[in-house]
């Protein structure tokens, strides 16, 4: 199998992170050479298990500091939030690493400072025998800077991070801070911490979800009736299952206990991750905080609560917030196998939620089971039996990932328990309640109608598009207090947030279907597979399609009389065109160019703007020249003078930008000819 980190230079969205000791080069005054070594090298090889800890990579070991990157050799649509998980915990182990040093060495003042930056770079493999990848670009140039800019013990992130993580943590201002290369300062923020897990994000109107709010109504009044209860809701990506979470929520009332977890794309180390953080909300205790205080309240109120049966169970439930038990209890634990010990883990926590729920309603809420470990999935199934004998629902939010463990749960639950659950399938919006999201959310008069209709189309009914696409034009409209219109730049650019979330699907495949789906995406939305096989190579194009349809990527429109695709969403063609060089981008637009060419060659002058298009954006400028006029000469003669004009307009630029000055001349002499009949007036054929 190809090596997914030796793809050739691509062009990726990645979070670069840049961190170093502050004050190193003064070590050697006081500390001999091997102390500083020992004393550095220990810090660094700390701070790249934080990296790791959440799927970073370290491109570079700079004496005494780190350049890490999240997004290569694969993106993941988190790879802010793990970036910034990762620098937080790298400020923490500074912090206790630097107790450490004051007691060994005596010295006072140790500490790092960490800065982070999100963007696309162009990434390859550089160097010679120990060649490695490597990001280039404005956005770790600009990590590296901010990282020099941060205060001791603390994160410096860029704007392009910013935007990533406003809902999730705490982000202070820091000001402007000037970057070499760059003619204007950057607008800097301070990374302070996660939001309290209480805070609900921003709420966004709510369109066309009518049939599904019924359903959360009718799962809210089995439960207030007493009656156990499992709710699926299951959707892709952006189609509002966390939203209907929070629906859900907010429907149940206060007389009903709501605790709620979410998986995570890094957390497959952490088992029962979500679990832990539901029991963590119950206990009133924080992930950082002290072990005394988390057993304290532990004792007190799970004790309370389970009574004569909590000497058994505190235990348990103690391990799953990694406080520390007693002697005797560890050494009773030591004899377990690991098999027994996790039915006990779960024996405790099942005790614990049927507990609570013998005392009101109880929602345990699960977010992104997709992303589950088997220990989470087993718990969960755990969990089934109690909805036959407790007022408790599990309201699950999960893809239709089939390989997931969150898929297996959902089989389970519809298998055994399918007297207690209710699937709540969420689907793409309709036009008309797409629109209405984006009337919603800017301005009476700030968006034209015909703005509107292609948010609307380019989205395809799904509403983080639309936020991303419209928060994306909103950006690069400038001055708005005016009323402004996508122009081709604006809108051919895919909003970092889709980028991510998009790309990671694409990095998702094998390198056979990956590169697949990249030459096919030149080649259209719509797209022949023989056409795709002869430009890709590889010889393995069933293999790759099949990839290409099980990720649901692509879908079949036709088997004859041969076979073709299409993406299955517009931005994901965008995402997979996204991740090619402008070098590779002109290369391959070429090869399918002269592909197309010979399979066109008999279908005469209704695709010479087709075969325009290829050339053009490739590097044979005159085959696009040769096909940008001739598709003029075919719009002129059935009338099409728009279209016409646009085509050579198209090609005097093109004349113009190769220095071609008597083609120039040529089409401007057309041009000027076409604009005068458009005119009503009768022109003068020019000649030739």
């Amino acid at each position: 199998m190809e090596d997914r980190e030796h793809r050739g230079d691509e062009m990726r969205p990645i979070t670069a992170l840049f961190a170093d000791i502050v004050g190193s080069t003064g070590l050697g005054e006081r500390l001999a050479p091997d102390e500083v070594k020992a004393l550095v090298g220990e810090c660094v090889t700390r701070m790249s298990r934080a990296v790791e800890e959440f799927g970073g990579v370290i491109q570079a070991y700079m004496g005494d500091g780190i350049c890490a990157y999240f997004g290569i050799p694969a993106a993941h649509e988190d790879d802010p939030e793990r970036a910034a998980r990762a620098a937080m915990r790298i400020i923490g182990v500074a912090a206790g690493y630097a107790a450490e040093v004051e007691a060994a060495w005596g010295i006072q003042g140790f500490n790092v400072r960490v800065g982070l930056n999100s963007g696309p770079a162009a990434v390859g493999v550089v160097g010679g025998a120990d060649a490695q990848t490597v990001a280039l670009g404005d956005t770790t140039n600009m990590a590296a800077r901010l990282q020099g800019a941060a205060e001791p013990g603390t994160i410096a992130i860029g704007p392009g991070t910013a935007s990533r993580l406003a809902e999730r943590f705490v982000l202070e201002p820091l000001g402007e801070v000037a970057v070499k290369g760059r003619s204007q300062p950057v607008v800097a923020s301070r990374l302070v911490g996660s939001r309290p897990a209480a805070e609900p994000p921003s709420r966004t109107p709510l369109f066309g979800r009518d049939a599904e709010l019924a359903r959360l109504e009718e799962s809210k009044a089995d439960l207030r009736a007493g009656r156990g209860h499992v709710l699926l809701v299951v959707g892709d990506a952006g189609l509002g299952k966390t939203r209907m979470l929070a629906e859900l929520r907010a429907l149940s009332g206060e007389d009903v206990t709501w605790l709620e977890g979410r998986c995570l794309s890094y957390g497959a180390g952490s088992p029962y991750g979500p679990f832990v953080e539901l029991l963590r909300t119950w206990l009133g205790v924080e992930e950082g905080d002290a072990e005394l205080a988390v057993r304290t309240k532990l004792r007190a109120r799970a004790g309370a609560l389970l009574g004569a049966d909590g000497d058994a169970m505190l235990p348990y439930l103690g391990l799953l917030l990694s406080v520390r038990l007693d002697p005797d209890m560890e050494r009773e634990l030591l004899s377990l196998s690991a098999d027994d010990l996790a039915g006990r883990i779960q024996d405790a926590f099942v005790a614990w939620a049927e507990t609570l729920a013998a005392m009101r309603p109880l929602v345990l809420a699960v977010d992104d089971l997709h992303w589950s470990d088997p220990t989470t999935r087993q718990l969960a199934e755990r969990l089934l039996a109690v909805t036959d004998r407790s007022a408790l629902m599990l309201a699950i939010a999960l893809r239709p990932d089939t390989a997931s463990e969150g898929w297996a749960f959902r089989l389970s639950a519809q298998t055994g328990f399918a007297h207690r659950v209710t699937e709540v399938p969420l689907r793409p919006l309709s036009p008309a309640a797409s629109g209405e999201l984006i009337e919603a959310l800017v301005p009476a008069g700030l968006v034209t109608e015909p703005i509107k209709e292609e948010l609307v189309a380019k989205a395809e009914g799904n509403p983080l598009y639309v936020e991303e696409l419209l928060r994306a034009l909103l950006e690069a409209g400038g001055d708005r207090r005016r009323t402004w219109t996508i122009t081709p730049s604006t809108a051919a650019e895919l909003p970092p947030a889709l980028e991510a979330l998009l790309v990671a699907r694409i990095d998702r495949l094998e390198p056979g279907a990956r590169r697949f789906a990249q030459v096919a995406a030149v080649v259209g939305r719509e797209f022949p597979v023989s056409v795709v096989a002869d430009v890709a190579g590889g010889g393995t194009t069933d293999r790759d399609v099949a990839e290409l349809l099980r990720a649901e990527i692509v879908r079949e429109l036709s088997r004859f009389p041969e076979l073709e695709c299409t993406f299955r969403h517009g931005l994901l063609q965008e995402a997979a065109l996204s991740t090619l060089t402008p070098a590779s981008q002109r290369e391959l637009y070429g090869k399918v160019g002269h592909a197309m060419e010979a399979r066109l060659a008999d279908q005469g002058d209704e695709r010479l703007e087709q075969l325009a298009f290829y050339f053009y954006r490739s590097d044979e400028t005159d085959k696009a020249l040769d096909y940008l006029d001739r598709a003029a000469e075919h719009a002129l003669a059935v009338e099409a003078l728009g279209r016409a004009e646009a085509l050579w307009t198209r090609a005097h630029r093109l004349a113009e930008r190769i220095d071609d000055r008597s083609r120039a001349e040529a089409i401007a002499s057309r041009l000027r000819w076409v604009r005068t009949r458009s005119s009503g007036e009768i022109p003068i054929q020019p000649a030739g």
